[in-house]
Order: structure tokens, then C-alpha cells, then sequence
């Protein structure tokens, strides 16, 4: 049997709004997922040649596409400007979710505006501080497959 080929090479990306647009991992981000979810529609569907004998189907469909992200850690000197600015903002900024592994193995990255929902700050007695933020899409995602 075969062992998995697995990677750790799964980093969140935050753009930085300048042109052009330079993305980077936050510093002291240790923890990061991402939920890619279709939101559905659905109608029951009587059968058209029994339609009170038969029972019904239900047929569903994506209406829409939405990403949450999910991202904490340790909070670092270093990008807590960064943090700051877009708590306060409330602006939509691009962000990059990246699965870096090669091209023949599905690798690349999304793009997407996204809006920082949710900060949080804490500590427990004299450890560093910690961080959590949730960051939802603001917008359409697009996937840029990894280079050849």
C-alpha cells in the first residue's frame, strides 16, 4: 500500500490594494481554512404521467457561490497594522487562497474580494497575544491554475 502524497503548502494571502497588487501571508497567521460553499435553490417536481401516485421529486440547483475563510494565530508586531486598518475600514480588500502544489496535482490559487467580518483579540495570563479573523467573499472567485 501507498503512502498519500500530502502537502502543507495551503496559505491565505492578503492583498495589500497597491497597483500592482502584492499579496502576502500575515505574520503570526499559524491556523487557516477556507470553505468553499454552494448555496442552493429547490423545487418539488410532480411526475407529468402519475403526478398523485408518484411521489414527488425534489430537484435542486446552485444559485449562488459564497468562501469564508477562516485564519488565527499568534498576533505579530508585524502585520497588526495591517489587521487594524481593515477592522476599522470595513473595506473590501483582495485576498489569495493558495494550494501551492504542482499543476499536474490541481495546484493554483483563488482570488476574491473579501471583507473582514470578524476580529478577535486574547490572551491568557503572561502567554503572547492570540488572534482569530473571519473573512467572508465579497464578490465572484476566480482560480488561477498553478504554472506549468
Amino acid at each position: 500500500m501507498a503512502d498519500p502524497t500530502t502537502t502543507n503548502k495551503f496559505l491565505i494571502l492578503l492583498g495589500d490594494g497597491a497597483s500592482p497588487e502584492v499579496f502576502a501571508h500575515p505574520c503570526g497567521a499559524n491556523a487557516r481554512s477556507v470553505t468553499l460553499k454552494n448555496n442552493t435553490g429547490e423545487e418539488v417536481l410532480l411526475d407529468c404521467t402519475d403526478p398523485t401516485g408518484t411521489v414527488a421529486a425534489v430537484t435542486r440547483w446552485t444559485e449562488s457561490q459564497d468562501t469564508t475563510i477562516q485564519v488565527s494565530g499568534r498576533v505579530a508586531t508585524e502585520s497588526w497594522a495591517s489587521w487594524k486598518a481593515w477592522a476599522e475600514s470595513g473595506a473590501v480588500k483582495n485576498i489569495q487562497v493558495h494550494l501551492d502544489i504542482p499543476l499536474a496535482n490541481g495546484g493554483g490559487y483563488w482570488t476574491l474580494p473579501a471583507i473582514l467580518a470578524d476580529f478577535e483579540i486574547g490572551a491568557e495570563g503572561t502567554a503572547t497575544a492570540t488572534f482569530s479573523a473571519s473573512i467572508v467573499g465579497a464578490g465572484s472567485r476566480s482560480w488561477t491554475a498553478a504554472s506549468p
